[in-house]
This record gives structure tokens, C-alpha cells and sequence, in this order.
């Protein structure tokens, strides 16, 4: 369990280095509009964009890891700590105003999923689904995907939004599932075992669905909203599926039941105040010029104005 833990951390602020570093390239690279291919070769060229790809790919590695190791009720809600890596990285390396209830928020996710993991104490489960479970944990999964996104056709942007998060967390948490059979699958039947394994092809084919929903999420309404939605639905449906698949358990007393709720209770509020109160992402030329200098006519912005956008917007 600790080495679930410590990869799940790792995973976390893998991610968070990436986000970061990508728009540090996209800084460098400069804003004149350029076609897609160019801008695509202009990044590539950039060290900081592909020291950025090296910890993406650390992300998928430190995750498969930390899946092996412990169970999906413990690894996929301690992933949530990427939103604070991103903030501390923003703070460090793009000089963002972090202001004091930012950090406050940072510290309730921390005290929530600490809380959780002490409550509820999960532990990792010995069984292997069959066809069937696999057929049933996806189907209804797949069937609740479809009604959040029929129901985000309709309504204001930031419920769109929220919606389509929602579906993209029930879609990541069924690839996580993916992940783990196949690391296990890995590890019992070796790569050749894997290749020739049905597992290692639903990872990618939900890894897929899931980002492209995301970017839907992105294009119908705020981030704050669909990050926020994310973050909490996702930790959610993986202890759900953790549970049905593969036996894992969580404490069952009233006591822990009780406080499980209360930790990821707390732990939801700091993830939607942190995506409500984080500083909104800086454009190109705000991040060109040093900071504390403002441009010709320019006004001083609060950094604790609502953004529309939190961190980690490019992590997945």
C-alpha cells in the first residue's frame, strides 16, 4: 500500500510538471498564428515541450504503477493532488499571485483525502472479474455516460460543462480499471501476454473516448465546472468499480462509513473552491514579460478574481 501511495504521488505531480512545462513551450514558441503542423514542429523543437512529454509519460507510467501495487480506492483519489502540484509549480515557474484561500482550499483536499485514507482504510482485493463482471461494470458505466451526455445538450454553459466533466471521470475511472488488469496481466503472462490480451486495447480505446470528451468539456463551458466535476466523480466511480471487480474493501462500521462520506465531502469542497479560486491561466504575452510589469493601459487584475479556468487544464 505505500508504494500505491508514493507512485500515485508521483503520478500526480508528473502530471502536474507536464501541464506546466507544455505551456512554458507554448510561451517560448511565441503567439503569431501558425497552422497546426507548424505549431506542432515549433513545439516539438522546444526542450521545455518535450521535457513536458517526458513526465506525461512518467503520468501513465507512475499510475500503472501505483494500480499494481494498491487498489483503485486508494490511487485514484490520491491523483487529485495534481491540482496542488500545478499550483505550486504555477507559483515557482510562471510566478503566479497565489492568494491565501487558494492554498486554504489546497489544504482541505489534503485533510479530506488524508482523512479518508485513515477512515475508510482501504485495501487491496484478491478477486479477478470474469466476463461477465467486466461486461456489467462496463455497460452500466457506459449507459450512465450516455445520460450525462444527453442531459448536456441542454442548460448554461458551466452545467454543460459540469455534465461532460462528469462523463469523462466515469469514462477515465473505467480506464483505470483497464490499466490495472492489464499491469496484472503483464506481470502473470509477460508483454507477449499482454500484446495478445484484451485489456491493454480497452485502455486505449477509453484513454481515447476520455480525452475526447474532455475536450468537449473544454469547448461547451467553463473549466472551473468540468474540472471540478472530474476531480470529485472520479475517485467516486473508481472505489465503486474497485469494489465490484476486483473485491477490494473498504471499512464498513457506521463510525467509518460516516466519516468516509465527511472526508470526501471535504475533500469535494476543496476541489471546487480551488477550481473556482485558483488565477486564471496566462495567456502567451502575459507570461513573455516579467513579472510585476504591466503594458501600456493595462489594469491591475486581483489574483484572486474568479477564473475560468483552473489549474491542470492540459492534463487528462
Amino acid at each position: 500500500m505505500p508504494a500505491a501511495i508514493v507512485f500515485a504521488v508521483l503520478s500526480a505531480l508528473s502530471n502536474a510538471a507536464s501541464a506546466v512545462l507544455q505551456r512554458l513551450a507554448a510561451v517560448n514558441r511565441g503567439s503569431k498564428p501558425r497552422s497546426v503542423w507548424r505549431t506542432a514542429i515549433d513545439l516539438v523543437r522546444q526542450p521545455v515541450w518535450l521535457l513536458g512529454a517526458l513526465f506525461l509519460t512518467g503520468t501513465f507510467a507512475f499510475q500503472a504503477l501505483a494500480l499494481y501495487f494498491g487498489p483503485l480506492s486508494v490511487v485514484q483519489p490520491v491523483l487529485v493532488l495534481e491540482l496542488i502540484f500545478t499550483l505550486g509549480l504555477r507559483s515557482f515557474l510562471l510566478h503566479d499571485d497565489i492568494a491565501r484561500r487558494t492554498w486554504s482550499a489546497a489544504v482541505m483536499i489534503c485533510v479530506g483525502l488524508a482523512a479518508f485514507l485513515i477512515v475508510a482504510s482501504p485495501s487491496e482485493g484478491t478477486d479477478v472479474p470474469n466476463a461477465a463482471q467486466w461486461i456489467l461494470a462496463v455497460s452500466t458505466r457506459g449507459l450512465i455516460v450516455l445520460v450525462l451526455l444527453l442531459l448536456s445538450r441542454y442548460g448554461s454553459p458551466a452545467r454543460r460543462a459540469a455534465l461532460f466533466g462528469a462523463a469523462t471521470a466515469v469514462v477515465w475511472s473505467v480506464d483505470a480499471a483497464f490499466v490495472k488488469q492489464a499491469v496484472d496481466q503483464l506481470a502473470h503472462s509477460g508483454p507477449l501476454g499482454l500484446l495478445t490480451g484484451w485489456p491493454l486495447y480497452a485502455m486505449i480505446g477509453t484513454g481515447v473516448l476520455g480525452t475526447g470528451l474532455l475536450q468537449g468539456a473544454y469547448v461547451v463551458g467553463p473549466l472551473a465546472a468540468s474540472q471540478a466535476t472530474l476531480l470529485i466523480v472520479d475517485p467516486l466511480v473508481s472505489i465503486t468499480l474497485g469494489i465490484e471487480l476486483f473485491g477490494e474493501q473498504l471499512r464498513t462500521g457506521p463510525f467509518y462509513v460516516s466519516g468516509a462520506v465527511v472526508s470526501l465531502a471535504v475533500l469535494g469542497a476543496g476541489v471546487v473552491m480551488l477550481s473556482i479560486w485558483a488565477p486564471p491561466v496566462m495567456a502567451a504575452k502575459e507570461l513573455a514579460r516579467p513579472p510585476g510589469h504591466l503594458r501600456p493601459g493595462e489594469k491591475v487584475v486581483p489574483a484572486s478574481a474568479p477564473p475560468d479556468h483552473p489549474p491542470g487544464e492540459e492534463s487528462s
